[in-house]
């Protein structure tokens, strides 16, 4: 696993708001890049040191320019959000730290795969299921989202493009307030009939953290193994370290 760095400045290369909370902010290395893990998380920060770092889960693989895409969503009186979604510009330097977090497949994890992601978790999910997809794996590979509607779908048209491209790729979605086409409802009392039998199969589960237990609590009770299932928990007001990404 890579080593974390420290305040490796980044330039903002692009800045594409993907609904009225979230924007989709993309990072350049101005010096070394950030070796990382799909499904690692990082520090990010001004280089004046005024607004306070917080944590964001990287939403893609590594890539060879070193770039590096993440996914903010405006978190109530969050200094961070409220500055990466309104003064931070393109163009503007930026500091990083990591990588950091655990929520990467370990050697156990070779067979079908189970991806769970409620709202925002949908970042390291989707860094996860590239590496997947680019690998090659023949296992199937499960995406559950839930989203508030179809609006907050945060990775739409990656997950699209992979349906199209990938036959063992599998998607379901769900809303939680929308009148929307269905299903409709909270992910965990639906899993008993989304899902099969959990034998031999990896879960990985990413989302604010009333979503990440319930759901852990359902692929239990349904027989997931537990040395094979992954959480990470997303808080609305987490301290800068220690805890779980935004």
């Amino acid at each position: 696993m890579p080593p974390a760095q420290y305040e490796l400045p980044f330039r903002v290369a692009g800045k594409l708001r993907l609904n009225l909370r979230t924007v989709e902010l993309r990072l350049a290395p101005l010096a070394r890049r950030l070796g990382f893990v799909p499904g690692q998380y990082l520090l990010l920060s001004d280089p004046d040191g005024q607004v306070e770092p917080r944590s964001y889960s990287i939403a893609n693989r590594p890539r060879p320019d070193g770039t590096l895409t993440l996914l903010v969503t405006q978190v109530p009186q969050g200094q961070c959000s409220s500055w990466v979604l309104g003064t931070l510009a393109v163009g503007a330097e930026v500091l990083v730290d990591g990588p950091f977090g655990d929520f990467f497949p370990g050697p156990e994890d070779f067979e079908a795969t189970v991806y769970l992601a409620g709202g925002v978790g949908m970042a390291p999910i989707l860094a996860l299921l590239a590496e997947a997809l680019a690998s090659s794996g023949g296992a199937d590979l499960h995406l559950l989202g839930s989203f508030r509607s179809e609006d907050d779908f945060l990775g739409r048209e990656q997950v699209r493009r992979w349906q199209r491209r990938h036959p063992r790729f599998h998607f379901t979605r769900t809303l939680t307030r929308s009148s929307e086409q269905l299903p409709l409802g909270r992910l965990p009392p639906l899993l008993p009939e989304l899902l099969g039998s959990l034998e031999k199969v990896s879960n990985f589960v990413a989302g604010p953290e009333g979503f990440v237990d319930s759901c852990a609590a359902t692929l239990l009770s349904l027989g997931a193994d537990p040395s094979r299932l992954h959480t990470e928990a997303f808080f609305p007001n987490p301290s800068p370290w220690g805890a779980a990404p935004l």
